[in-house]
């Protein structure tokens, strides 16, 4: 029955004379995310002072099948705020009221058969202002109008916590009518900032930071790391899940697969054992640099925590950023650990991610990794590689690419 949505952003609203290209880039997602939907073609998704409505271009009604699929493309749409399906009619305070009668009777009567009574409240929203009724005029009418369709007694108008709530919006070119609002990732649009190149391991931290950067407008392509023979190619394909998982919130981003084998056999048979991590970090570093410089990618993202494991204390931080060209971006900084699992139930990834698997950085591990890797110190092993270019050229040139 219903035969639009109502797609509302926040943060694109408090933007100023750039207003206009964030909303355009929101209306490529979802234009993008309702594409794979191949039974919806003819989708129109017009633009009404601060609301984006995704609808049949003949204005005609979604099945509750269309409804379901078209609920889950917009909650991964960055940017929107949140969404509601609605029904439309004409402006007009009768057919307003007509759409509330033929539409409230179901939403309410399905608690009334469950509890008796029904808690409910009305919200109504006139953004014109040449509408004859003002919003609370508006809210008692639809509230008269439900008083006529049910006993007193199964009735309870309820502000704070309504078990039914129907808002109503006026504009001056239509009237909507909705009752549930469903949250969307919020932030920015991907793709209106620059795009980035990620590291993504198969552990629950970066897909989470993957995600995250996407919600500030970047579209993001993968870096991931393997050590074939020494990990199983089943490792690399549990990371090519996570990426694929992690594509459906944005236009396909490329995933580049490294081995880095060779160069770890040189830092465990060259150098000191303690600085074994530090020193694949800075390689891992190293190679991102040729990807982004090569593809013109801005930034590089990690799913680092402070503090998380030894390769992630300040100092160490400090020692593998100085080997990055590109600006380093750690979204998952501060946050708590438990926070990072919920946010990976949340996105999908997290039941791919707790399978186990053992990736690059687990080969030759040193026993007891420093936690305070100076500069200086680091410099003087690496200098012990000698020429690492080839080493690090070669692994590049035979990245797996998907």
């Amino acid at each position: 029955m219903y035969t639009c949505f109502i797609c509302r952003y926040h943060e694109i609203a408090t933007k100023g004379d750039n207003r206009r290209m964030f909303e355009e880039k929101l209306i490529d997602n979802l234009r993008y995310q309702c594409q794979t939907l191949e039974e919806l073609s003819g989708l129109s998704f017009p633009r009404v002072r601060g609301r984006i409505y995704v609808r049949r271009e003949d204005k005609a009604a979604f099945t509750g099948e269309q409804v379901e699929k078209i609920k889950n493309a917009l909650s991964r749409c960055s940017g929107l705020e949140n969404f509601s399906p609605a029904l439309e009619c004409e402006p007009d305070i009768e057919q307003i009221l007509n759409l509330v009668r033929n539409s409230a009777g179901e939403q309410l009567q399905s608690v009334i058969d469950q509890k008796g009574r029904v808690k409910f409240r009305i919200r109504a929203r006139r953004s014109d202002k040449r509408f004859p009724m003002m919003s609370k005029d508006i809210e008692i009418a639809a509230a008269t109008t439900i008083s006529e369709m049910f006993p007193k007694e199964q009735l309870e108008v309820d502000l704070t916590h309504p078990e039914v709530s129907i808002g109503i919006e006026v504009r001056d070119i239509n009237a909507l009518i909705y009752y549930q609002v469903f949250p969307g990732p919020g932030g920015l649009p991907t793709g209106s900032n620059s795009p980035v190149l990620a590291l993504l391991s198969g552990g629950i931290d970066s897909p989470v930071a993957c995600q995250m950067i996407m919600n500030r407008g970047c579209h993001v392509d993968f870096l991931t790391f393997h050590s074939f023979p020494y990990t199983p190619m089943a490792s690399l394909e549990k990371v090519q899940k996570i990426a694929a998982k992690l594509n459906t919130f944005q236009k396909p981003g490329t995933l580049y697969a490294c081995n880095l084998s060779e160069i770890q056999k040189q830092i465990r048979d060259l150098c000191t054992e303690k600085f074994r991590t530090v020193l694949y970090r800075r390689m891992m570093m190293r190679i991102a640099n040729m990807i982004c410089r090569r593809k013109k990618l801005n930034a590089i993202v990690t799913g680092e925590a402070v503090g998380q494991v030894a390769s992630q204390t300040i100092i160490n931080l400090g020692t593998i950023d100085a080997a990055a060209d590109f600006v380093m971006l750690r979204p998952l900084c501060g946050m708590d650990k438990l926070e990072t699992i919920r946010r990976a139930e949340k996105l999908g990834t997290y039941e791919l991610s707790i399978d186990p698997q053992p990736d690059s950085c687990t080969v030759f591990a040193p026993p007891s990794p420093s936690v305070a890797a100076k500069l200086f110190d680091i410099e003087r092993e690496e200098a012990k590689l000698g020429d690492i270019q080839p080493l690090l050229e070669k692994a590049y040139e035979e990245m797996i690419i998907s």
